[in-house]
């Protein structure tokens, strides 16, 4: 028998003609480290949308009394930038005074001389590759600070989707002024955007563009209240290997952070913070077929009968900071962001294995055998959220993140597989025994000392 190794995706099985013989064993063996996983075609889009929920969508808290309040909203963050605890933005108007049809509080976008004051939310839950629908109502402002100049025409706003166009609005006008002394509202109901969203929890951005000459020192702006929102979520994808996960993403209110600011939260006490699973979006596969080993030919007239050892290792993948004792440290360190991965999902997988397996191997006469192993994967994604939650989610800590591990759910698979030789390997087993010419000449006889 002659032994010699086999590249990784050596074309084996395409130059077979005869019957192959595959002997499948469910062995429980954790393959070498595989990185792609296995082709499938992406479902279609759901045929219904899907709720999205906007955090204080109708603007009611915190609460107040009176007739208007420049306390910012929460789960909004306004400035000229996504960061949270800026303040001096949007004003809100009690619902007596916006005089909205269904009641609700109304926020009024400001545009001061010295920033631009934008509104702004991060859809929860949306995934990027989701197409994304908006709806909302406008108004133009009701404040006594408005000139009539500044409302005849409607007032200008623009409203994006991260992932979308920004779009430019503009509202229905106003004449009217009630003897209040606040102008009388002009509300659109069911205002819609859609976009394509380019990101996980898109930027969803309303901000004024009411010119400086009509704004009043920033006192006269639009409208803005009843946000919704619904998505159509995008297919899973099965098609990305496992070496090219999506990079984990972290966000504190509406800021985006880095994974090792979020890491450094949720490990700080063992429920800092909860795991959720996206179940949608989590799944069990097996990793393409690989060979393992060496293959064998056998070149001799009888048939063999032998046991073979097989070594196979496998590891994890993600890209979380080493301190959270997840992958891509993979280290099995019992933290506590570890425990609660486990809590969320059920899981307590080990990040790298290795184990050997005694294969019986029966070979015919000119036949080759070789062992093929497919590796049992589970791909979670999902989030790490803050358990406690704060009373403005502007707070709130949230990680998203994809892990790609060793299977507790499945047994790998294990085959022998047997074919017939390839002229190249026949040319091969028939060519002469390699053997040292004798010493002595063709016709002198072979003498003691010769």
């Amino acid at each position: 028998m002659e032994s010699r190794p086999r590249p990784v995706g050596a074309a084996r099985t395409l130059v077979r003609t005869a019957p192959v013989i595959g002997l499948s064993l469910c062995l429980g063996l954790v393959v070498g480290p595989t990185a792609e996983a296995s082709v499938a075609v992406p479902p279609a889009r759901a045929a219904a949308p899907v709720t999205v929920t906007v955090l204080n969508g109708d603007f009611a808290q915190p609460a107040f009394t009176g007739v208007n309040t420049s306390a910012n909203p929460y789960a909004w963050s306004v400035g000229s930038t996504s960061g949270t605890g800026t303040t001096g933005g949007v004003w809100r108007w009690n619902a007596a005074t916006g005089g909205h049809p269904g009641g609700l509080i109304a926020a009024m976008l400001r545009l001061p001389t010295e920033a631009t004051h934008g509104l702004k939310q991060r859809l929860r839950g949306v995934r990027r590759g989701a197409q994304v629908t908006v709806t909302y109502d406008e108004s133009p402002s009701v404040s006594n600070s408005c000139t009539a100049a500044a409302l005849e025409k409607g007032q200008t706003y623009t409203v994006q989707g991260e992932g979308g166009s920004l779009t430019n609005q503009t509202t229905l006008p106003t004449t009217e002024k009630l003897p209040s002394n606040y102008w009388k509202p002009a509300w659109r109901t069911g205002v819609a955007l859609t976009f394509t969203a380019a990101a996980n929890e898109p930027l969803l951005t309303f901000a004024s563009t009411v010119p400086a000459a009509q704004n009043a020192s920033g006192n006269c702006g639009p409208l803005i209240t009843n946000v919704r929102a619904t998505q159509e979520p995008p297919p899973v994808d099965k098609t990305i290997p496992a070496g090219s996960l999506p990079t984990s993403e972290a966000f504190y209110g509406n800021d985006r952070r880095t994974a090792a600011d979020a890491v450094a939260y949720c490990n700080g006490a063992a429920n800092r913070c909860t795991f959720t699973a996206e179940d949608d979006y989590s799944f069990s596969y097996y990793a393409p077929a690989r060979v393992a080993a060496e293959t064998y030919f056998n070149c001799t007239r009888n048939t063999l009968n032998r046991t073979r050892p097989v070594s196979t290792a496998n590891r994890s993948y993600g890209d979380l900071p080493a301190a959270s004792g997840l992958p891509g440290s993979g280290t099995g360190t019992p933290t506590n962001m570890a425990q609660q991965y486990t809590q969320g999902t059920g899981l307590n997988p080990a990040w790298n294995t290795a184990q050997t397996h005694n294969v019986n191997e029966i070979v015919q006469p000119a036949e080759a055998s070789w062992i093929e192993t497919q590796a049992s994967r589970q791909r979670t994604e999902g989030w790490f959220d803050a358990t406690t939650k704060a009373t403005d989610p502007n707070y709130d800590w949230r990680l998203h993140t994809v892990i790609d591990h060793p299977s507790t759910n499945l047994s790998d698979r294990l085959y022998q597989r047997t074919g017939p030789l390839t002229a190249s390997e026949k040319q091969r087993c028939q060519s002469d025994r390699p053997n040292a010419p004798t010493p002595v000449g063709a016709i002198t006889p072979a003498g003691a000392e010769r």
